[in-house]
């Protein structure tokens, strides 16, 4: 109830008016009512306008997520078609090398027969041509097919950047054949002499832009510039290709790096081409960080520039000397002068042990070392060099020791003759790696791991000289047997001039290099053994001899087999360089890195290719070396005298 008091005035008695009544009927209690119903009526309008607001406001967003999920659907799909893509072409590519190697090889052995000739020797060059032409336009395709499922790798090497200048310079002048083309090479005497990076896909890459250029240039001039640029611990590299050509119309300029696309093919019609090369050269770049650029004015001709990164490895440039040598295409000539004239001392106070698991690598290091007057003593793992090393009963000046051996590997036979034998021979021997794996950071480890120097494969005579003179001649120890010569039967057992110097008529075999077996680089193989045609030959024989184990172990390979298969065509690849038969080692080199990212389905396309050319050039030495020759190479060195087998 609500009560309302008043005291009356002038009441002698204190009289009081109060008034009571119910709260209910009071204004009050009116007005509580009045607000509640109204707050109540706009709660239900607010909430009404909130949920209609906030619909018109979702349904945007509801829209953008139905459209993102068709998206997200539609890429799923793409992505799909493209990874079934990729994977057929990978897989139509494989099948068809084996085939067309086959194509090429066969082609090959019948072109090197003698009574091949007219028309049927015409027929058969063009086969293997076409032949050459697919299987190039196959590995574009595979290169992006891998390219494009993000299965493309690049291996970075150690190179020498004089030499791939060289190769590259006369694989592509070959494309000028009749045609009035100067061509011109333009070498900064700065560039650094050596460089990380992988060099078979920059090769892929120049001979691209070479060969587009002499392909769409009929006369005039065609300029290759090659320039760099140091930055911490990158070489950026420039490549300017330069030609006179057809040039490129405005209108054909952005489809220039297109997937299967060859612009203005009117024009030219009579140019064969996929349009693959410059999308592969342009994906190829755009992994090492660089990009390609493209000026071109139709009719007149285009300019090509690559610029990428390479890792920096020495301060030593190429010299003007060599940079004018590249120019004027008398790169190979003067190499051939410098080793031609390499001097050889003679150390027969010298013993080393050489260390490899194939017979031919052995034969190999023997016939380079021969020179030197050397004993030279051989075996075929780490095991026994380890335990020659720990019997001590012959102290030698030097270990050569290969890294890629079955049961113990080089680095293992290092580690124990460092650590477990324990006497001050076995700590201060110098060993020397040799192996054909000289990718990135190899050179290093081999020194972090108790090597003193590291030699890659196929061993360059250059270098073996100067590790022989720096890790193994002893010049006090020549001062004090010089003048205690012994001469038996007219031979001084001292003596220090080289084995050029030394070399009589008796000691070249008069028969030429193998220059009819396809496949060989002889030339090149005569200068690695100093020139002697003889020392040559018998490493010939023992590729013939020994080898063929070697393919019986790959021919049977399987997924649980892969690593001892990387072993042993990590071998194959080694003495197929040495002996400088490069088609063969590319190809074991290709198969060596799949089978180490167990890429089982291109070892199985390929692995039947490689043996048949390597047993088409093992026919083909044999035919060329008499039955004496390719059976008289014995463990003894074939008759050496400072050389033997342990």
């Amino acid at each position: 109830r609500l009560g309302v008091w008043q005291t009356v005035t002038r009441s002698t008695s204190g009289w009081i008016v109060a008034v009571g009544a119910p709260i209910d009927e009071s204004p009050v209690r009116s007005a509580q009512l009045g607000l509640l119903i109204s707050s109540g009526i706009f709660l239900i309008c607010g909430i009404a306008l909130v949920v209609f607001i906030s619909r018109e406001v979702a349904k945007p967003f509801k829209k953008l997520e139905v459209q993102n999920q068709d998206l997200m659907e539609l890429n799923a799909e793409v992505a799909a078609a493209n990874e079934a893509k990729s994977r057929f072409l990978a897989n139509m590519s494989h099948e068809m090398r084996t085939p067309m190697n086959a194509i090429i090889g066969l082609s090959e052995l019948l072109l090197g027969e003698d009574e091949v000739r007219g028309e049927v020797r015409e027929s058969l060059d063009k086969v293997h041509g076409a032949g050459v032409t697919l299987l190039n336009i196959v590995n574009d395709i595979l290169d992006i097919s891998k390219i494009e499922s993000g299965k493309f790798e690049l291996v970075p090497v150690i190179y020498d950047l004089p030499s791939f200048i060289n190769d590259t310079v006369t694989l592509n002048i070959m494309h000028i054949a009749e045609k009035p083309i100067v061509f011109k090479l333009s070498i900064d005497e700065n560039l650094p002499s050596r460089v990380l990076g992988d060099d078979l896909r920059i090769k892929q890459v120049c001979n691209n832009l070479l060969s587009n250029a002499f392909k769409y240039t009929r006369e005039g001039l065609v300029e290759w510039r090659v320039s760099s640029e140091r930055d911490g611990e990158n070489v950026w590299m420039t490549f300017v290709v330069k030609d006179t050509g057809i040039g490129i119309k405005p209108e054909d300029m952005e489809k220039l790096f297109s997937n299967y696309s060859q612009v203005d093919t009117k024009s030219n019609r009579k140019i064969r081409g996929t349009g693959l090369g410059l999308v592969l050269a342009r994906r190829m770049i755009e992994m090492m960080d660089g990009q390609i650029m493209v000026e071109s004015e139709y009719g007149k001709g285009s300019t090509f520039t690559a610029r990428f990164r390479q890792k920096f490895v020495t301060d030593v440039p190429i010299g003007r000397e060599v940079a004018e040598s590249l120019m004027s295409l008398r790169y190979s000539e003067n190499q051939r002068d410098s080793r031609a004239k390499l001097v050889r001392v003679r150390i027969p106070y010298a013993k080393v042990l050489v260390v490899d698991d194939v017979q031919t690598n052995l034969d190999v290091a023997r016939g380079m070392m021969k020179s030197y007057g050397m004993q030279v003593d051989c075996v075929m793992s780490g095991r026994q060099a380890v335990d020659l090393i720990r019997k001590a009963e012959v102290r030698y000046n030097a270990i050569f020791m290969d890294h890629m051996m079955p049961e113990m590997d080089g680095i293992e036979a290092a580690r124990i003759i460092r650590e477990e034998i324990g006497t001050d021979y076995a700590k201060n021997i110098p060993i020397i790696a040799m192996t054909a794996n000289a990718i990135a950071g190899n050179e290093a480890m081999f020194l972090s791991k108790g090597f003193q120097a590291f030699i890659s494969k196929p061993i360059d005579i250059m270098l073996l000289d100067a590790a022989i003179r720096y890790w193994i001649r002893d010049k006090e120890l020549e001062k004090e047997l010089v003048n205690q010569q012994v001469e038996v039967e007219g031979q001084k057992l001292l003596d220090l001039r080289s084995g050029q110097e030394r070399r009589d008529g008796d000691d070249r075999r008069a028969n030429k290099a193998a220059e009819s077996v396809s496949g060989l680089d002889t030339q090149s193989g005569v200068e690695r053994f100093g020139g002697d045609e003889g020392i040559y030959n018998e490493v010939l024989a023992s590729y013939a001899q020994n080898t063929p184990p070697l393919l019986e172990k790959l021919r049977a390979v399987t997924v649980s087999s892969l690593a001892e298969y990387a072993i042993t065509v990590h071998g194959l690849k080694g003495v197929s360089r040495s002996i400088c038969a490069e088609d063969i080692g590319a190809r074991a080199e290709a198969l060596e890195h799949a089978a180490k990212a167990n890429d089982f389905a291109f070892v199985e396309a390929n692995n039947a290719a490689l043996l048949q050319a390597t047993e088409a050039l093992i026919a083909q030495i044999g035919d060329f070396l008499s039955g004496d020759q390719v059976s008289g190479i014995r463990d003894q060195g074939s008759g050496i005298k400072t050389e033997r087998r342990v």
